[in-house]
Parts: C-alpha cells; structure tokens; sequence
C-alpha cells in the first residue's frame, strides 16, 4: 500500500507544474471527466489489495503477478473494442503471447 501511495504522491508532484502554469488549461483539459478521474483514483489501489488478499490466502505469487499484469491485455483489447483503437499484429501477438504464458503457469 505504501508504494502505490508514494506512486500517486510522485504522480501529483510531477503534474503540480503543468497545472500552476496554466491552470485554465487543465480546467479545461479535465472538463467532463472528473467522475471518471475521482473513480479511477479511488478504484487504482483494488488491484494492488487484491493482489495482496491472493498472496495471502496462499496464491502462489508466480501465479499472481501475471494474472495482475494481464490488466494491460484487457486494456489493450477494450481500447480495440470499445474505443476502436487500432491495435497491430504485434499487440495482438504479445495479448496472446500473455494470455498463453497465465493459462500455461496456471496448469503448472
């Protein structure tokens, strides 16, 4: 909890002077999404609980941590679905290559 605390204060710290500088303009940068702003920081600190919760009942961590990671997979897959980004085969192939990679240490 102490890192992704110190990860949110680093972030505040490095976006402090953009924001002095010009503070209409981040006004209006974040005009309309301020809820989606307040429940991302508020949600961000559930995955790292979560995995926290998992290694305490006893999840094996090399089972975890890519579990965690395949965040970035969801991610990547709902920006292609939703926001219909353009994701190339590379992206595709590293998705499946993750993908592969869980279900592979899970049957371990």
């Amino acid at each position: 909890m102490v890192l992704d605390w110190f990860s949110n204060l680093l972030r505040f710290f490095l976006l402090l002077p953009l924001v002095l500088a010009d503070p209409r303009r981040a006004r209006e940068a974040m005009r309309g999404h301020w809820r989606t702003a307040i429940g991302v920081g508020l949600l961000s600190p559930l995955s790292y609980i979560l995995v926290l919760a998992a290694l305490r009942q006893g999840a094996p961590l090399s089972l975890v941590a890519p579990m965690r990671e395949m965040s970035m997979m969801v991610g990547a897959l709902m920006g292609m679905l939703i926001l219909r980004e353009p994701v190339g085969p590379a992206r595709l192939a590293g998705c499946g290559v993750l993908a592969a990679g869980v279900i592979l240490l899970s049957a371990s």
